[in-house]
């Protein structure tokens, strides 16, 4: 069945209609845009049918300038991205991924692709060549321009159980970081503000790990959907450091969404996780550039 011809009245089954979705304004933090395809810009365009079909008003888009597998080198598209980025700065942004086992090289990204193009942020990926963490002191370099830049840091986390004995984060890929790494990080650096990606893969242990730090935020995004998490993490920490990802294509809107639509908090506090909160702290940087914002 072709997707564009299936439709469901939603208000029929008692679930939000499109209209409601505008109206809480989402961000959707994390959106492999240009991602799982060998034509990236084919794939971004596959998308954005969902994109827009769930109401979203912008996009993040995560490997613009890089790719998850090796963040430093350019893409024979990078052009193009850039091209679209720009035309389309109304509804899409980008975050270029960086690398700290090449620190000066991941600066120059920042430099080529925050400074002077159309991004507003840096990733960590999910692991990288040399296994450098995001708690090395290889990163301070990186996190001071970040800071200079007024960009958004979002930082992959995740815990898979390992080792010997078995113990959450021993089992993770070389250079992947754990929530105890974001917060050594953001020790060091208590005014610059950090998003721990996908609450740690274990949000109960993610949660308990980040409380201390109110510098760092914790984005619901990838990791497996729980009743409860959400109202528990936002018991714990606090709505205002909660923001939402769809983590498209390879995660489902319906999920996501159901993460903050099923916790028990009111529509004032389901508008900052969709996107007020993301967009307070993206705010510098969308000034500095001269684009429209609407907190």
């Amino acid at each position: 069945m072709n997707p564009r011809e299936f439709f469901i009245d939603a208000a029929h089954y008692g679930l939000p209609t499109r209209d409601e979705f505008v109206s809480y304004r989402i961000w959707d933090t994390h959106f492999h845009g240009f991602y799982g395809s060998a034509n990236p810009i084919a794939q971004f365009r596959a998308n954005n049918f969902y994109v827009e079909r769930m109401g979203i008003e912008r996009s993040i888009s995560l490997e613009v300038g890089g790719t998850l597998r090796d963040p430093i080198a350019p893409s024979p598209y990078d052009a193009e991205i850039r091209a679209i980025m720009e035309k389309e700065q109304d509804r899409f942004s980008g975050i270029t991924p960086i690398d700290p086992g090449f620190p000066d090289e991941s600066c120059a990204k920042m430099e080529k692709w925050i400074r002077h193009g159309p991004c507003i942020g840096i990733k960590y990926v999910g692991g990288n060549q040399r296994g450098v963490l995001c708690s090395h002191p290889n990163n301070d370099p990186i996190i001071r321009l970040a800071a200079e830049l007024h960009a958004t840091i979002y930082i992959h986390t995740w815990l898979k159980i390992g080792g010997t004995p078995r113990l959450p984060g021993r089992d993770n890929l070389p250079g992947e970081n754990t929530p105890m790494d974001v917060v050594v990080l953001a020790r060091r650096f208590p005014s610059v503000r950090f998003i721990c990606g996908h609450s740690g893969g274990d949000w109960e242990l993610g949660v308990r790990v980040v409380r201390p730090h109110a510098n760092v935020l914790l984005e619901f995004a990838g990791s497996d959907p729980h009743s409860g998490a959400v109202d528990y993490a936002v018991k714990e920490l606090g709505v205002d450091r909660i923001v939402w990802g769809g983590h498209g294509p390879s995660r489902s809107y319906a999920t996501e969404f159901g993460k903050v639509l099923d916790a028990d908090l009111s529509r004032a506090d389901r508008l900052k996780i969709f996107g007020g909160n993301f967009r307070k702290i993206a705010a510098p940087i969308f000034r500095q550039k001269g684009l429209k914002l609407e907190l």
